[in-house]
């Protein structure tokens, strides 16, 4: 293990329980992404360089025609909304958050739940229009909402199984010559995600970068229809430049765009050449990495930790494959009938911390989650746990 930066600025360590979360700190990226970041920052060059190259790269990878790196998923889904309520128009891009001049200003979404960011929808300024995608007649709801003011339809991918499906709501969308933005940030794995959605119709497909992919924690990676991409792509680069000189000027001269607009609302979104050359490390690297071993040694984790806490009194314990949205990681479900934020609490209260997954509608349960754990951490968590189990009884 390194040597701990924290300890000079006097902020304790977590025991990450919780995996990819951001609140912890997400991901930690493997050594060759940390060194490929390293040699990024010693030289110099253009972004939009950057971003062609990374553009080929996330397309060779996903099956899309284009994609841009972005500061996380959601800077992804704003993008994805700005592109999909401006278009190819510089003065529409200008004028966003402001969606009073555009006709078509309205996004057909998910009703939000617990688990949901429709506020990066709404932040580019999109009327939004929510649907419970849980109910049967999904589908019939959807089409309904429909109207002249319509210039997009979302879907969150939550679970494996899910209904109405992505291809039920991309027919249902290209059937109104309308595009379908997909929020998957937490779909990895299946390591099958990173292409299914494109392949399932979906024009724009927002992606974490810094969970399972293994990218720096604030990285994220949208990709889809090309002209879709490069609307969102210059509504988040830099426009400090005369038009002329623009580094995207082959926009202008094929007639795809009239002029540069100014600095758009991606603009306080902008990702670092490292943060672009690591996420792009690591989506290389994701097809040769060993996921069966990864999943092995989780689900030795998990067992081990089972093992070690379904002893303890009061203390209801049991481990889940795959979890219980389908994804393919082991997870332990622990319940405590007097309720789990008592025990949380006292987790939280040496250093290192150890924090773990809250259930979001049940307060007697929580959730382990294996990835970002350590082996040595292990018989500390048991140890922890049994005398905050003793301390509360």
């Amino acid at each position: 293990m390194s040597e701990n930066i924290y300890s000079k600025w006097g902020v304790p360590t977590v025991i990450n329980c919780v995996g990819y979360s951001t609140r912890v700190g997400g991901s930690s990226p493997a050594e060759d992404v940390v060194e490929a970041m390293r040699q990024a920052q010693y030289h110099f060059i253009e972004i939009d360089d950057l971003q062609a190259a990374a553009s080929a790269c996330i397309a060779r990878h996903t099956g899309a025609q284009a994609g841009i790196v972005t500061c996380g998923a959601g800077a992804a889904l704003t993008l994805a909304a700005a592109t999909c309520l401006t278009g190819n128009d510089p003065d529409l891009m200008e004028a966003l958050p402001n969606t009073s001049g555009i006709a078509q200003n309205r996004i057909i979404y998910p009703q939000p739940h617990s688990f949901d960011y429709d506020h990066a929808i709404r932040l580019s300024g999109a009327q939004v229009d929510f649907i419970d995608y849980d109910q049967q007649d999904a589908l019939q709801k959807i089409e309904a909402a429909i109207t002249s003011t319509t210039t997009a339809i979302g879907y969150v991918w939550k679970r494996t199984g899910q209904t109405p499906t992505v291809e039920e709501v991309a027919e249902l969308a290209h059937r109104h010559n309308l595009p379908l933005i997909v929020d998957a940030a937490l779909s990895l794995p299946p390591t099958e995600h990173l292409q299914a959605f494109i392949a399932q119709g979906a024009d724009l497909v927002a992606l974490s970068g810094g969970k399972h992919l293994g990218g720096p924690q604030a990285s994220g990676l949208l990709f889809g229809k090309k002209e879709l991409i490069q609307s969102a792509w210059v509504q988040m680069v830099d426009m400090d430049v005369r038009p002329a000189t623009w580094s995207l000027h082959h926009w202008v001269e094929t007639g795809w765009i009239s002029r540069p607009p100014r600095h758009g609302i991606g603009r306080s979104m902008k990702v670092s050449k490292e943060a672009i050359i690591g996420v792009l490390t690591a989506l290389e690297n994701y097809p040769q990495r060993d996921h069966e071993a990864e999943l092995a040694v989780w689900k030795n984790r998990i067992e081990e930790l089972s093992t070690l806490l379904s002893v303890l009194p009061s203390l209801e314990v049991e481990s889940l494959f795959p979890a219980p949205n389908g994804q393919p990681y082991p997870v332990l479900r622990m319940q405590r009938q007097a309720g789990m934020s008592p025990l949380l609490n006292k987790l939280k209260q040496e250093n290192p911390k150890i924090i773990l997954a809250e259930d979001e509608e049940d307060s007697t349960l929580t959730w382990l989650f294996p990835m970002q754990l350590r082996d040595e951490e292990i018989a500390i968590i048991a140890e922890r746990f049994r005398n905050a189990v003793e301390e509360l009884s």
